[in-house]
């Protein structure tokens, strides 16, 4: 019994024909099959729509094969169709060729060059000794003492401190030393500090005005001069008597025994009053006394004593007076933390750095 051929896997085989049929069922099966132009499945010659995906398959003439279209989705493989054998891939040309791949360990760090060798030295000439390094900054000194400017109330007003072996005070000296500019009883130059191993000792440069130290009790000589409150006072021996004449002695007042005065310096080189000391103790304040200052508000009542010797020698007390009692230095002496110095009408206070 002769079997009859199924166009696709999909198709259910036909029922047996019908008796007289035979004849036309030979015909139909010797037709061409028909192609779906959607999803390229070959169909028997006698389908009017495809069996897989039931698109119209047209007359049972011969089939004009349709143009491929894209396909919407992955079509089935035909049954019949083998798969096509992959093309061989294009040789890449020579330059194309891949590069090794870079090993993943870190990349050696690469040598330093060599230094270049020195220059030779031209024949006549001796090569140059190399450059001493540059020497390290020297440590900052340290304060050695310090001048405190003392304001009429007692506080202090500015420091100055002294860290050089040498320092200069006066009105027009450099920013690092005591300049006192705003006060026109001080020179230029006024004062040199100087320290003399770990003394400090203070000269006058030749002032006009000079440098006073504070004291509590001193011996004077003859000339010397003291500040006390405002007032500025030369100590000195009584001038010596002229000579009287022969026939006619001069009169005048009694002589209680002055042996030394006082003389009261004004602004500006004048001399004012003159008060004569006797042999022992003589008091100077603003009321009562030997010498007396009662319009000087800084002056105290019991101020200070000038002790005149009878061996030819002064003295100076200071009674423990609110503004003290200041001698002028001849030259040179040396100072300690806690004295007072007054220069111009600055009062200065030497105190440990």
């Amino acid at each position: 019994m002769e079997e009859e051929s199924l166009p696709t896997i999909a198709q259910k085989p036909l029922a047996p024909p019908p008796p007289g049929s035979a004849g036309k069922g030979r015909l139909a099966a010797g037709a061409p099959p028909k192609q779906c132009p959607n999803c390229m499945t070959l169909n028997a010659a006698t389908f009017k729509f495809c069996a897989r995906c039931g698109t119209p398959l047209g007359a049972t003439g011969p089939s004009v094969k349709p143009q491929p279209t894209p396909a919407k989705s992955a079509p089935a493989k035909p049954a019949a169709a083998k798969p096509a054998a992959p093309a061989k891939p294009a040789a890449r040309p020579a330059s194309a060729a891949p590069k090794a791949p870079t090993p993943t360990a870190t990349r050696p760090a690469t040598a330093r060059p060599a230094p270049p060798p020195p220059p030779k030295p031209v024949s006549g000439q001796t090569r140059s000794p190399a450059p001493a390094p540059a020497p390290k900054p020297a440590a900052p000194a340290k304060p050695r003492a310090r001048l405190s400017a003392i304001a009429r109330d007692g506080s202090r007003s500015a420091d100055f401190v002294l860290i050089k072996d040498e320092t200069k005070l006066g009105r027009e000296v450099a920013d690092g030393d005591v300049k006192l500019d705003k006060d026109p009883f001080i020179a230029p130059l006024h004062a040199v500090f100087r320290f003399e191993g770990q003394q400090l000792v203070v000269q006058d440069s030749g002032s006009a005005n000079g440098v006073f130290l504070w004291l509590k009790e001193r011996p004077l000589a003859s000339g010397d001069e003291l500040r006390i409150g405002r007032q500025r006072l030369r100590v000195e021996w009584m001038p010596d008597e002229p000579e009287a004449l022969a026939d006619q002695p001069l009169w005048g007042s009694p002589n209680p025994g002055y042996t030394a005065r006082v003389v009261q310096l004004l602004e500006g080189g004048g001399e004012g009053d003159i008060f004569p000391l006797k042999t022992g103790e003589n008091s100077v304040g603003r009321g009562t006394g030997d010498v007396s200052f009662p319009n000087d508000g800084y002056v105290s009542s019991k101020h200070a004593t000038i002790i005149v010797g009878g061996d030819g020698s002064f003295a100076v007390k200071d009674l423990g007076s609110a503004n003290g009692t200041f001698v002028r230095i001849n030259g040179r002496a040396p100072v300690n933390a806690g004295d007072l110095l007054l220069v111009g009408e600055q009062i200065l206070r030497v105190d440990p750095a």
